[in-house]
């Protein structure tokens, strides 16, 4: 099962510490995408990541506001709101790393398998008078089931708890099988972003 490319983390970056970005440039990041799945068996696992190195290139503590530049010259302004601690230890130079990961799990649930359906999450900041950082995860997991399949298309449709239907493309080495159809489909989404800062 596919998914969007998780957001570009110099927008991920404002909405985990809960930030407002000004329209600057797109600070550039590294994309990653790796996928594993059992040669027969329906469903795998992808993890994509973003990395994001950056120096703050400018900090206004009246305006609570700063500016992280990238290695290519690209600069993004951001307003860092009460709630974002340690503000005040955040220097020009500063070296800022933000890495962001979204793991997705599909598989079919086995007969008598309990259900897990729903969400949890962690967030950790840095202590009191550190450099700002933090780590924060959350996953959400829900369950599908296959309504139907086209075995000429190679698809199959599943619906979703609120109701709603999703046509998926199936991968050549599965056997489409009828005793598939009414099956659970787990769908286990994990997001991460860790974002660390190195003195100057």
């Amino acid at each position: 099962m596919e998914a969007p490319r998780i957001l570009a983390l110099s927008l991920a970056i404002g909405l985990t510490l809960g930030c407002q970005s000004h329209a600057d440039d797109e600070l550039n990041t590294e994309y990653g995408r790796a996928e594993a799945h059992v040669e027969g068996v329906p469903g795998g696992i992808v993890r994509e990541t973003e990395e994001l190195v950056a120096t703050v290139s400018a900090v206004d503590t009246a305006k609570r506001t700063f500016i992280l530049k990238d290695d290519q010259g690209n600069r993004r302004t951001f307003n860092a709101p009460a709630e974002m601690q340690n503000f005040d230890q955040l220097k020009v130079g500063d070296r800022v790393r933000a890495v962001a990961t979204q793991e997705r799990i599909v598989y079919l649930r086995q007969p008598g398998e309990a259900a897990d359906d729903g969400a949890a999450g962690v967030l950790a900041t840095a202590p009191e008078g550190d450099k700002p950082g933090m780590l924060a995860a959350d996953t959400v997991e829900i369950t599908a089931w296959v309504k139907g399949m086209d075995t000429t298309l190679r698809t199959a449709t599943l619906k979703l708890p609120d109701g709603s239907e999703r046509t998926i493309k199936v991968r050549p080495d599965i056997d489409m099988k009828t005793e598939y159809l009414g099956r659970q489909v787990v769908i286990r989404v994990t997001n991460a972003m860790a974002i660390s800062v190195v003195p100057q």
